[in-house]
């Protein structure tokens, strides 16, 4: 979906599936709906950052000067994402408004593929017991005992920090990441991280144990 959205932007030259593309064109036509309040709202929402509006107020640009690309357009989008950031979106012209609704096209496609993606997985479920903020399970898997393990991760890199701070963003960030062992002495060990909630964490672990199943990987 994010593909279509950059297709349509002029950004990319390629083919993408029909659903795809209807689903793409469904997220423009609801926020090509919305007016400069309502768009601020969402982009607030969404934690939207200075390289999303940048990309926007690029793709915006691109779409007018499909044939003639100027090389000035690197630094009038940087003014278009400066004026975004600095004015009330009463005060948004049309370059402000289209540079928001381009970010808002490819923010909420990227949500909609990781939806999509989610859906379309079909994790084996596992029994979790929680102990002091760990999350544990275990898993046989031909004839050998998998310990599953979801632990929180503090002081994570911080993320891009959003052009409107909504909520105010916390003094640590604390993620999620999974860790399977297998094995008598649990010699081999396969993690990853970060997830944004324990939820993510416990859903990609799942995924993982039916993966490792299935013989798609290993320890």
């Amino acid at each position: 979906m994010s593909a279509a959205t950059e297709v349509r932007a002029g950004l990319l030259n390629a083919e993408v599936p029909p659903p795809s593309d209807a689903a793409a064109r469904c997220i423009q036509h609801t926020v090509d709906d919305l007016g400069p309040a309502d768009l601020w709202t969402l982009a607030r929402g969404t934690a939207m950052t200075r390289d999303d509006l940048a990309w926007g107020a690029t793709a915006t640009l691109a779409r007018e000067r499909l044939e003639q690309p100027d090389s000035l357009d690197d630094i009038a989008a940087q003014a278009i994402v400066d004026e975004i950031a600095e004015r009330t979106p009463c005060r948004w012209g049309r370059h402000h408004s289209d540079a928001v609704r381009a970010a808002l096209y490819r923010t909420l496609a990227d949500l909609a593929d990781a939806l999509l993606e989610v859906s379309e997985s079909t994790p084996t479920p596992l029994d979790w017991t929680t102990d002091d903020d760990v999350r544990r399970a275990s898993a046989v898997i031909g004839g050998v005992l998998h310990g599953v393990l979801v632990q929180r991760v503090e002081n994570a890199p911080p993320a891009a920090p959003s052009v409107w701070h909504h909520p105010a963003p916390p003094a640590t960030r604390t993620t999620w990441q999974w860790r399977i062992t297998g094995g008598p002495a649990s010699r081999a060990s396969h993690s990853h991280g970060p997830f944004p909630s324990a939820l993510a964490a416990r859903h990609a672990a799942e995924c993982a144990i039916t993966a490792l199943a299935a013989g798609r990987c290993s320890l």
